[in-house]
């Protein structure tokens, strides 16, 4: 359960570093197979264990006579759907741009800022879950 939510939490805070670099340094946008896993790695490395989570910590709920797992298991929900609603379009969008484009450049940037800005409630949520898993835990 820990780890679908630090997965989801730590893709997140990693988009949202990385996009801040790039503009508080003025660096250049990544490329090419580094630019393609930060668009599209969400489909298949952070949804489904995401996923996992929330089913054993319902399990872990209905086990233990415990109600505080479903806590967590609830920011996680949230956070799938969130993911599938605000980040995927977003990411399928920007995976189809050319970073290296120079007459584009200024549209990437902000097009890369808004994929970043959108990460920050999921950060929130997979704390929020992190810290329901905790408290149920102990």
């Amino acid at each position: 359960m820990l780890l679908g939510a630090a997965f989801i939490t730590v893709y997140a805070i990693d988009i949202a570093i990385a996009e801040r670099l790039t503009r508080a340094a003025d660096r250049p946008l990544p490329h090419g197979a580094e630019w393609t896993a930060m668009c599209s790695r969400i489909h298949r490395r952070f949804i489904l264990p995401a996923a996992v989570s929330v089913v054993a910590a319902l399990a872990a709920s209905a086990y233990l006579q415990d109600d505080r797992w479903q806590v967590g298991a609830g920011l996680m929900i949230g956070a799938i759907c969130y993911t599938w609603d605000a980040i995927l379009p977003a990411g399928t969008v920007l995976h189809t741009v050319d970073p290296s484009r120079a007459t584009t450049r200024h549209l990437t940037r902000a097009r890369f800022r808004a994929y970043a800005v959108r990460h920050y409630p999921l950060i929130v949520l997979g704390v929020g879950a992190l810290a329901a898993y905790a408290w149920a835990h102990y």
